[in-house]
């Protein structure tokens, strides 16, 4: 696909240093939007959903997609002290397409890339406005497609899928809908709706309102009975369970895991 227009929406650009922590520090959540996370001192482990681990050095990035479960653990340095600084943003391309649902990225970026991405996180985290920060997010967005492959699937039905999940997703979703964004017969969709979208129709909506139920702790004071009404789960002790098979926490503990750190600009 060529790219005609790129545009930065939905954005954090953060970080912090602990002055003393623990040998390991273990977090788990998703995000709405894509990371890009880099530890100045000390290092990550990251896992993302069920793949391989892999640790990023002092210095080194992660990049993790939309709406997949990161399962961390922080190293301190040598000193006790871990220190890390981060982009999450929404990517977005020719007005229709979200950056990592074209492409995939390699959960470690290469190392030579280390200094230039903690140059830009450090232009960007002095601008207080997106204007300002525009022209170092757009460089590390250059740096993230570089390194990225296609994900070779048809983007269109791709966007049309995750629109229809998205404007959705509070609600039961009718397969005969996804047929009909498909073409397709109901023992064909679910196939295909998986090579697309990389889980089944059932999981990847499970994932969403969960993904939306995080965004809700981690940007609201709702109650956690509320935000599981909201995202379309009314049974809050079902909300409660699935919440925990996915993230491994409680969702009072991952609002409170999360409770100082900023909000989505």
């Amino acid at each position: 696909m060529d790219i005609i227009s790129i545009s930065i929406g939905k954005k954090l650009v953060s970080g912090f240093e602990d002055e003393y922590v623990y040998p390991e520090i273990n977090i788990v959540k998703t995000l709405p939007v894509l990371s890009v996370v880099q530890s100045v001192k000390g290092s990550y482990r990251i896992r993302l959903d069920n793949g391989e681990p892999a640790e990023t050095g002092e210095g080194g990035v992660f990049i993790a997609p939309a709406n997949m479960m990161q399962y961390i653990n922080e190293f301190p340095g040598e000193d006790g002290k871990m220190t890390a600084q981060w982009v999450f943003f929404e990517v977005e391309i020719n007005k229709m397409y979200k950056l990592d649902e074209l492409f995939s990225f390699p959960l470690i970026l290469p190392h030579k890339y280390d200094r230039e991405i903690n140059d830009l996180i450090c232009k960007a985290r002095r601008e207080k406005d997106l204007p300002g920060s525009m022209p170092y997010l757009s460089e590390i967005v250059r740096i993230l497609i570089g390194n990225a492959s296609d994900k070779n699937i048809d983007s269109d039905q791709a966007y049309l899928i995750r629109n229809y999940m998205e404007s959705n997703y509070e609600k039961d979703i009718d397969p005969k809908e996804i047929c009909n964004i498909l073409g397709c017969s109901r023992s064909a969709m679910y196939p295909r709706f998986r090579e697309l979208m990389g889980d089944t129709p059932a999981r990847y909506l499970t994932k969403l309102r969960i993904s939306h139920s995080m965004e809700m702790l981690y940007n609201t004071d709702l109650s956690v009975g509320e935000i599981a009404r909201k995202v379309g789960i009314k049974d809050q002790f079902y909300f409660a369970r699935v919440f925990r098979n996915i993230t491994g926490l409680s969702a009072s503990e991952y609002r409170k895991q999360n409770k100082n750190v900023q909000r989505f600009s």
